[in-house]
């Protein structure tokens, strides 16, 4: 029966195989024998294709046509002749004198630059998201890892050796056999959306995901959803592929960037467009964009948009517009892009990262004959559709909150088939539906979606358990007072509660031989804007001098470097109460009151007033904000997540202290400021600044002064103060040297692309500058500690040699100016540094 069922499923095949006529062929010009790219092939006034960068185009016909006719500008139109019979096409074109009609040449200069002048400063006019008030619409979209199983030879290949001129039987290779039945019954993988696109002038586009599935999934990898496989729009001044930004072909400074060219004009719903090639004028390492744009003549309006990147893997971007009259508006109404083995050995850029392909020994052919030499890797692709539907414009749309990108319903996975079909424009298959089947089996066995969770945590420094979430931050950590720290903390995790969290931690240091400890409890009060309240209570050690934002979120790292150096703490038990507030998606505020009790572990006197101070207490607020306007993040139903980091990002700071108020001792105020900035073009290196300030005013013990990061051990001999260098911290400044009631620190670093040596090989040159200058008032007051003022300014610059073996490099840092040391050797800071990666 099956053997049957089967014979009946391959001879169906081949019937709609044998109806389906595909035509390709070349265009090229008659004289010259050059391909000609994009040449439009019609088979009727409004449908057809173009050619490729190769002049080849592929035609696949539903039903039968007499002819297909060509058009390329400079060239005169022809009319070819097909029949059912026609497989291949080599038409050649002959170049034409007759001008583009109603296209004028100023000055001779190339026609197509003074239409895209024109495109370009008319956006403001023809951008939906710049002319219209509002709008608001639902899209599906279809994701899927595939290949079309009549491309692939499914015969099982019999391997050869070449011997002394004979062919000797080796192996049978069947896997070409299995991939084409696998391929015949499902895809590789497959995902569908459903979302709604809000837009409202003052707030900005906001996607709201309906319902959502991922093959093999209950839940949805969140993080997957996040990726920005293409731009919603070409009007915008970076256009985005697979999260790599690209100089968009309509930018405000794209003729600069691209070269463009006129290839025809066309017509679409009866409106005429100039169809336009664009290419980098400049080629990088890595492949730039590419395409063609159709221009509305009346309007210089986008009519369509078709983006490609070629090299080691080929993508293909379009988009379409349809005009609105009632709006004299052009408005996207479907997008595609795929991605598929390309053939060129030129990198390519995903998701910010260069993509190359490591070529291997070619083997000899004389030795080794397959009898079959397809690939089946030449078939596969992914491909992603998305149709927008019921569009409303300039009506009433509501949008909460400001900020966010993308919001996920509690309900979008566990949607019914009755939810689905409402919505799908693309009805599913029966090869789509045994995709689910054959998926949610496969990764059920063996564990996937457990394995994933599991990874998330740990990269955030979690071990999961079924209602708390074990902070791998506490297991060990090493530094100079207490030796080694050991501990174990833990937070309770939504399968506990996702309004309430209760989190705490316990640790012992060997040398001090000191046990401290913290608890804390936060219930949430908001869910849209993430507000949390919360109570604390810490007996623990903080590095005198130290400062950090209280809105900074979790950090996990292996090690901390300059935390083994540190022999500098000061004792506190410490009680905060604190509210948390989601402002916008992008600013984030925490507002924290605290009562502490602060001990020095060293010899040390605060003088206020005449009365020294050896232990105190201190009465703060503190408010901190932390804006990233230029980060997208999206809301789901386990939280809020960054799903792309835009730079620059700021913080700001203020904290009172006040005398008298639950026993304090001091009355001060210290405001504090901070700017990250990132600049990553493709296939460049990274170059980052960091700026930090902080003002200072009144009674300020040494605990909560500034240091501004020194990272050099006080040792005498350069090889004894061999250690870990830090991130961004100041190399050959001494632990403890300077103290500052105000201060500023500049710090530019540029990291090289990795050089190639070899495979394995591939160290990273980093050059670092750090600059800091402040001032301390009246230092005399601090009795039992010596330290310098900033006032005159400390510099260090040098480099980093990163990833020389298994993560591991080294650092050299050298001090100058103002605070340079007579003794040479103790201007120098020669440490290795550690950077942890998991390869992808």
């Amino acid at each position: 029966m099956k053997k049957s069922l089967l014979i009946f499923i391959l001879l169906f095949s081949s019937v709609v195989a044998f109806a389906q006529q595909t035509i390709s062929g070349v265009v090229t010009d008659k004289q010259s024998k050059e391909a000609l790219p994009f040449a439009n092939i019609f088979i009727s006034t409004s449908k057809g294709t173009i050619t490729d960068a190769e002049g080849k185009f592929t035609l696949n016909l539903k039903q039968n046509i007499s002819s297909i006719k060509v058009s390329y500008i400079g060239y005169k139109t022809i009319t070819v002749p097909v029949d059912q019979n026609t497989t291949f096409l080599k038409i050649q074109l002959d170049p034409s004198q007759e001008a583009l009609d109603a296209v004028v040449l100023y000055n001779k200069e190339n026609p197509a630059l003074q239409i895209m002048r024109d495109a370009i400063s008319n956006k403001k006019l023809n951008d939906p998201e710049r002319k219209l008030k509002t709008f608001k619409l639902n899209s599906y979209n279809k994701l899927l890892v595939t290949a079309n199983p009549d491309s692939i030879n499914g015969q099982i290949d019999s391997i050869y050796t070449k011997k002394d001129g004979k062919l000797v039987f080796k192996q049978v290779d069947s896997s070409n056999y299995s991939f084409k039945k696998d391929i015949t019954r499902s895809h590789i993988y497959m995902t569908e959306k459903v979302s709604e696109v809000s837009f409202s002038a003052e707030k900005g586009k906001r996607e709201k995901i309906l319902a959502t599935r991922m093959a093999g999934f209950k839940e949805p990898i969140y993080e997957v959803l996040g990726i920005k496989i293409q731009s919603f729009s070409f009007y915008k001044n970076k256009y985005e592929l697979f999260g790599t930004s690209y100089t968009g072909p309509m930018a405000g400074n794209a003729l600069s960037k691209y070269n463009y060219k006129i290839l025809d004009t066309v017509s679409n719903s009866n409106r005429e467009s100039y169809m336009i090639y664009y290419s980098p004028k400049k080629k990088g390492k890595t492949s730039g964009l590419e395409g063609i744009l159709y221009i509305d003549r009346e309007s210089y309006a986008l009519q369509k948009g078709i983006a490609e990147i070629k090299g080691v893997i080929d993508i293909k971007a379009v988009q379409n517009f349809e005009y609105n009259e009632a709006f004299a508006v052009w408005f996207p109404t479907d997008k595609e892009i795929q991605i598929r083995k390309g053939k060129t050995d030129d990198s390519v850029s995903l998701f910010g990262q260069t993509i190359k392909v490591q070529r291997g020994q070619v083997q000899d052919s004389t030795k080794t004959v397959r009898s079959n030499k397809q690939d089946v890797d030449d078939f596969v692709y992914l491909s992603s559709k998305t149709q927008n539907f019921d569009l409303t414009i300039n009506e009433p749309v509501k949008i909460r909150g400001r900020g966010l990108a993308i919001e996920i319903d509690e309900q979008a996975h566990d949607r019914s088939q009755e939810y689905w079909n409402r919505f799908r424009t693309d009805s599913i298959t029966k090869r789509g539906k045994e995709t689910y089947v054959v998926l949610d089996s496969i990764i059920a066995e063996d564990g996937v979606e457990k394995d994933i969770y599991l990874a998330r945590k740990l990269l955030k420094g979690y071990y999961p358990t079924k209602y708390i979430d074990l902070d791998l931050r506490y297991l060990l950590k090493y530094n100079n007072y207490e030796a080694f720290r050991l501990g174990l903390g833990g937070v309770t995790n939504a399968n506990f509660s996702t309004k309430y969290r209760i989190n705490g931690y316990g640790v012992y240091g060997t040398r001090d031989k000191d046990f401290k400890f913290g608890v804390g409890a936060a219930a949430r009060l908001d869910k849209r804007t993430q507000t949390w309240f919360g109570v604390s209570y810490t007996d623990d050690l903080v590095e005198t001098g130290s400062s950090r934002f209280i809105t900074d979120r979790r950090a996990f790292s292996l090690f901390e470097p300059r935390l083994f150096n540190i022999d500098l703490f000061y004792e506190t038990r410490r009680l905060t109460a604190n509210i948390e507030h989601q402002i916008t998606a992008k600013t984030h505020a925490n507002l924290m009151i605290s009562k502490s009790n602060v001990e020095s572990t060293y010899d040390y006197g605060f003088v206020k007033g005449g009365e020294i101070f050896n232990a105190y207490e201190i009465t703060e607020a503190i408010f901190s904000v932390q804006w990233n306007p230029f980060s997208e993040y999206m809301q789901t139903r386990h939280g809020r997540n960054e799903i792309k980091k835009g730079f620059p990002q700021f913080a700001f700071q203020a904290t009172q202290s006040f005398d008298g108020l639950l026993g304090g001792n001091f009355n001060y105020t210290k405001l504090d400021f901070r700017m990250v900035h990132e600049i990553r073009p493709i296939d460049k290196g990274v170059t980052s600044f960091l700026i930090k300030g902080g003002l200072g005013l009144g009674d300020i013990p040494i605990s909560h002064l500034y240091h501004t990061s020194p990272n050099n051990p006080n040792k005498d001999v350069l090889l004894q103060r061999f250690s870990i260098a830090g991130r961004n911290s100041f190399e050959t400044m001494y632990f403890n040297e300077f103290f500052s009631d105000k201060f500023a620190m500049f710090q530019a670093k540029h990291q090289f692309k990795p050089f190639k040596i070899t495979r394995g090989f591939r160290p990273e040159l980093t050059l670092i500058s750090r600059f800091a200058i402040g001032d301390a008032k009246d230092i005399d007051r601090h009795l039992g500690q010596q330290f310098n003022s900033l006032r005159h300014g400390f510099s260090e610059s040098g480099f980093e040699i990163n990833k020389l073996f298994a993560g591991f490099g080294l650092s050299f840092m050298y001090r100058y100016g103002a605070y340079h040391l007579p003794k040479f050797e103790d201007n120098l800071s020669f440490k290795f540094t550690y950077y942890f990666s998991l390869g992808f």
